[in-house]
Order: structure tokens, then C-alpha cells, then sequence
């Protein structure tokens, strides 16, 4: 039985979904270790696989169509969303992805794949240019990479992300940070869309400024916070404003 049609159709699959289709789970584990032998496919990680490049014998999988099938439900999230939106500066080999179903870190090609665990269910979508893909919206991915800048490179290359934007649904925006429910997200999405004239309303910088008369906080938490905007009453580090994309590239 050829499955290699199929296969190529599927691009990644477990070793569940080959047993439904041939009807026996050892003969399905016998099929999936001759493919790989012979090069046809390549082992992601334990039960995962995907196809090869019939000349190159490489993953035709790409890492976010990986990291979207790693668990029924996971999808791309914080740096590596913001690659896929084309947003990021830095290119990035470790790819965190968004789950409620949590796994074991591994190594495929080259990228380290890490779980994040998350009960947020909102602003995840389906490309129709490529339904082997499940992403934050963009909307999502710069309120989640505020949210955890560690998680989105460093402070230096969320803020070249951040000017790399040049429209959002403000919509969307209000309705995931309701969702979160965050005091401090307000405080810095609205500081840093203020500061970096990211584009969104007026109103919505106001709205954000409510949560201003709250305690002192930090954008950062790894110490380079050190200049207090009174404004916000927030501290940020000194040269937010002057980092540009060629020296975002030395320091990051």
C-alpha cells in the first residue's frame, strides 16, 4: 500500500492518523520506520513526522506549520508570530507555542520548540493561504509579546517589531486585553503605542491611561528600566526612543 499521496497531502501526521488509515497500528509503525529508512519522511519528535523533499530528502514542514501540529490545539505564538506577521527584526531558534495541552520541549531541524501554556482561546486564527498553520492574530501577538517581552527577544526587538506595524483592528485590541484583565498590559501597551506612535486612536490611549494612576511599574523586569515617565508612572529604559533597526541588530 502506497501511502505517499496521502502523506504529501497530509505533510505532517501522527502515527494514530496512519493506523486509521490502513486499519492495523503495527503495520502502520512498520510503514512509518520503512519511510523513514528510505528517506520519504522525517521523525518531528516522539508520534509526530512529516513529509521529505523527494530530491532533497529535507522536511518539507516549515516551523510554524510544525509548531501548529504539535498538540490538536497548538499554535504559533509570541516571537515566532510576529516573524509569520512579518514583523520581527531578529530571526529566532527557539519557537514557543501557544497550548492548554502541554509537551515536552525538543529540537527538530535546527529550532527548539517549547511549550507556553495559555487558557486564552481568543485572536487564534487559520491562514487561508496556508491551512497547515494556526497563529495569533497580530492583534494578539504585539499584546502578548508586551505581555511577556522575554518571550518576544528582549525589549529592544519588541520595539522594532512595534514600529514595524502599520495597522491593527483597535477592536480586536480591546477585546483581548478585556479578556486578560491585566492592569499592568494596559499601562504598557498604552505607554509604548503613546511613545512609539504605534497605530491606534487617541481614545484608545486614553482608555489605556486610566490604569496610569495605578502603582509604579516596570516595562522591563531584567533592570535596564531605569528613566520614570512620570505620565504613566512607569519606569522604562532611557533610550527606548533611539534604538533603531541597525543597532536593535547589535544588541539583541
Amino acid at each position: 500500500m502506497n501511502l505517499l499521496p496521502i502523506l504529501h497531502q497530509k505533510l505532517l501526521f501522527t502515527t494514530e492518523d496512519i493506523a486509521r488509515e490502513i486499519g492495523n497500528s503495527q503495520s502502520a509503525a512498520t510503514m512509518l520506520w520503512r519511510y523513514q529508512r528510505q528517506g520519504y519522511i522525517s521523525q518531528v519528535r516522539r508520534g509526530l513526522y512529516c513529509v521529505n523533499n523527494m530530491a532533497t530528502q529535507q522536511p518539507e514542514a516549515n516551523k510554524f506549520q510544525i509548531a501548529s501540529a504539535i498538540t490538536p490545539i497548538s499554535y504559533v505564538a509570541y516571537h515566532a508570530a510576529m516573524e509569520y506577521h512579518g514583523l520581527a527584526h531578529q530571526v529566532y531558534y527557539d519557537v514557543v507555542v501557544g497550548t492548554k495541552q502541554t509537551f515536552k520541549a525538543f529540537e527538530f531541524d535546527n529550532y527548539r520548540y517549547a511549550p507556553h501554556r495559555s487558557a486564552c482561546s481568543l485572536e487564534i486564527e487559520t491562514p487561508i493561504a496556508d491551512t497547515h498553520i494556526r497563529v495569533t492574530s497580530v492583534e494578539r501577538t504585539i499584546l502578548d509579546c508586551i505581555d511577556r517581552i522575554d518571550l518576544c527577544g528582549g525589549w529592544e526587538e519588541l520595539v522594532n517589531c512595534l514600529r514595524s506595524v502599520t495597522y491593527l483592528r483597535e477592536e480586536r485590541l480591546k477585546s483581548t486585553l478585556e479578556a486578560y484583565s491585566k492592569t499592568a498590559l494596559y499601562k504598557k501597551v498604552g505607554f509604548l503605542f503613546e511613545q512609539l506612535q504605534v497605530p491606534a486612536s487617541q481614545n484608545f490611549i486614553a482608555d489605556c491611561r486610566k490604569y496610569a494612576k495605578d502603582s509604579v511599574m516596570y516595562l522591563t523586569s531584567d533592570g535596564t528600566s531605569d528613566t520614570f515617565y512620570a505620565s504613566w508612572r512607569l519606569y522604562a529604559p532611557h533610550n527606548l526612543l533611539t534604538i533603531n533597526n541597525q543597532n536593535a541588530d547589535e544588541l539583541v
